[in-house]
């Protein structure tokens, strides 16, 4: 093939035809023109996708509802001192997880959300995860746990706060108290609670509607799970009301549980293990370990129809104090890095002596060492540590006892104390609690004592406070112990005219990098990969 003069020379061999007999280049043009709009249609298709993602972003995160948290403004306790993170633990983050028990809904089964009135926490859970997602702890509160809650906010007008009082009462109650008036502050007032409880910093709360946490479980696919014996707990009417929560599970190996048993398995409490709170507690964290499980080792983070179902009904369910889908994924990501065996589940340390019938109370010694290595981002007191690729430099030298007495044992971050001056001095009370608060104490009431002629700085502690009380009156030099059975779980300080300075108080547990836990602060937990079966 010759070139005809003044045409341009071709810069190559022609291009081949490949094809069917008979091609033509009319065929080439057809085949440009549907690629051509092909892309166009594939562009578009893009944009609306894109623009489908941003309206279902901004759909679920609507469906969010928000109230105000303990740090906000409309629900902060006056003179209340908010915990601060430790320095080993800037980077984990608490949670607190509370559902409802209120009896809203058909035949009273209680499949109603927060916002109804008079609602209590059904469940209470701290989340913990660690820092760099290396672990989570998921830590359940006995409902009918006798604690002090502290003063709560239970409304707010143009007039002012109104304030709770300080009272002894079973924990769910924090929800009630705060609910009283106005249905609002009831997630703030527990949270308010866990802090001054606890003394950790909680960075979030979110209350989960009943009602929408069947559909979270049908939208995981719902759950299957060993069944050792039938669990049985009829919804019956009794003169004060409904009780029970309707569930009905034949024993089995593999038990398949979804929506509505699934929440019945939450609550049922009423007709197994005489009514008893700790058990349900038990089957609950079984079932949310079979759930974390499955969300886990599934494929509903990268399936989009699974995804959209499970948010859906996530959204729906949620009540937060402001965190929206963004939060929520990096969740669900730490729980999805870390996996079933990076989740370990526990009870509060617990016993039944010292308290009401019916009630329980807080291990004195296991119950801090808990919230101690929470706060500091540590392994629970009696599982190993995980092995690290930069371990933290050892300490050398043995721990410093304080001089005035046997080591100390309760770090002043587990301690909670009232202040009152018994001197004539002015703000005397409020300048100590100041200075107690930076050094690590929590400080729930500040006063006058019943006289201003105390000359010796005196700690009154109950029986089960015996070594908070030893920390507290190392930290007031010449301040003198003094035991009172009805004082409750707060140690109370009152100021003589002997009074100083606050002191720093040295610790001998807190001096080893790697303490081994005496059999005595051991604290029983599980791994969310073990199964087990429900009973």
């Amino acid at each position: 093939m010759t070139t005809p003069p003044g045409s341009p020379e071709p810069s190559g061999p022609p291009p081949l035809e490949i094809g069917l007999p008979g091609d033509t280049r009319r065929k080439h043009e057809r085949t440009r023109k549907i690629l051509k709009w092909t892309s166009i249609s594939m562009a578009t298709l893009l944009v609306l996708v894109v623009g489908g993602v941003a309206a279902d972003y901004w759909y679920l995160n609507h469906r969010i509802k928000t109230v105000c948290s303990a740090q906000d403004e409309e629900c902060q306790v006056p003179n209340y001192i908010e915990p601060s993170k430790a320095a080993d633990a800037v980077k984990a983050s608490n949670f607190v997880l509370i559902g409802s028990d209120t009896r809203a809904g058909k035949s009273g089964k209680g499949t109603g959300g927060s916002n109804i009135q008079g609602a209590r926490s059904d469940t209470t859970i701290i989340l913990h995860i660690s820092a760099n997602n290396s672990g989570a702890t998921l830590i359940s509160i006995p409902r009918d746990s006798y604690v002090q809650i502290p003063s709560c906010v239970i409304n707010h007008t143009d007039a002012g706060k109104t304030l709770s009082s300080p009272e002894m009462n079973k924990f769910n109650a924090a929800f009630a108290i705060g609910s009283s008036i106005n249905n609002k502050y009831g997630p703030a007032c527990t949270e308010h609670t866990i802090e001054t409880l606890t003394g950790l910093h909680i960075d979030h709360f979110a209350v989960i509607d009943f009602a929408g946490f069947q559909d979270m479980v049908n939208a995981l696919g719902g759950v299957r799970m060993c069944v050792a014996q039938r669990l049985y707990d009829p919804i019956v009417q009794t003169a004060d009301g409904y009780h029970g929560s309707g569930l009905d599970l034949p024993a089995g190996k593999d038990v398949e549980i979804k929506g509505d048993q699934a929440l019945a398995l939450m609550r049922a409490r009423y007709n197994l293990d005489g009514g008893g709170d700790l058990p349900r507690i038990k089957r609950q964290q079984q079932f949310i370990g079979a759930m974390i499980r499955k969300a886990t080792s599934t494929s509903l983070l990268i399936d989009p129809l699974k995804l959209q179902r499970f948010l859906k009904a996530a959204t729906g369910a949620l009540t937060t104090d402001g965190f929206g889908l963004g939060t929520m994924k990096s969740l669900a990501g730490a729980l999805h890095n870390v996996g079933a065996g990076g989740v370990r589940l526990l009870t509060v340390p617990n016993s039944t002596s010292g308290v009401p019938y019916g009630d329980v109370g807080w291990d004195p010694t296991k119950a801090p060492a808990l919230w101690n290595a929470i706060k500091h981002d540590k392994p629970i007191p009696g599982t190993k540590p995980k092995p690290t690729a930069s371990p933290s430099p050892s300490t050398s030298g043995s721990p410093t006892p304080t001089p005035s007495g046997p080591p100390l044992s309760v770090p002043p971050s587990s301690i909670y104390v009232n202040v009152l001056n018994g001197t004539g001095q002015n703000n005397l009370a409020h300048t100590v609690a100041t200075k107690l608060a930076k050094k690590g104490f929590h400080v729930l009431t500040v006063g006058d004592a019943d006289a201003t002629s105390y000359a010796t700085s005196v700690v009154t502690w109950a029986p089960a406070k015996k070594q908070s009380s030893q920390t507290v009156a190392a930290s007031i030099p010449g301040a003198v112990r003094q035991a009172d059975p009805t004082a409750g779980s707060t140690i109370t300080i009152i100021l003589g005219a002997n009074f100083t300075k606050v002191q720093k108080v040295t610790i001998g547990s807190l001096t080893s990098p790697t303490p081994t836990p005496s059999p005595s602060t051991s604290i029983s937990s599980f791994s969310a990969a073990k199964k087990g079966c429900l009973s």
